[in-house]
């Protein structure tokens, strides 16, 4: 009998690599909120609304996963040409 374990690996071997690359995210995604889960006490329903620090130690943690070179080839200018980058639109030259 084959494990989820076994079967899941069989399917990434037929997978293209921008799907595997999108799994692999999402399971590092869900082991890091694992462990936050694991490390934090029960949130009361008061303390639910500020949880955005915990948001934002989130986002650098997995910034801080993404090498320095990468980060140097983003554009200068991304979030005020966000548009252009994406989509084609004229660049906001202000």
């Amino acid at each position: 009998m084959t494990t989820i374990r076994e079967q899941l690996i069989q399917e990434l071997d037929q997978t293209p690599d921008f799907v595997v690359q999108e799994v692999l995210d999402f399971l590092l995604f869900i082991k890091v909120r694992l462990k936050h889960k694991i490390q934090e006490e029960p949130i009361t329903e008061s303390e639910e609304t500020t949880s955005l620090p915990s948001f934002l130690q989130f986002i650098e943690e997995i910034s801080a996963q993404v090498p320095k070179e990468e980060w140097e080839k983003l554009p200068k200018d991304l979030s005020k040409n966000v548009d252009h980058y994406l989509y084609g639109a004229p660049k906001n030259e202000e």
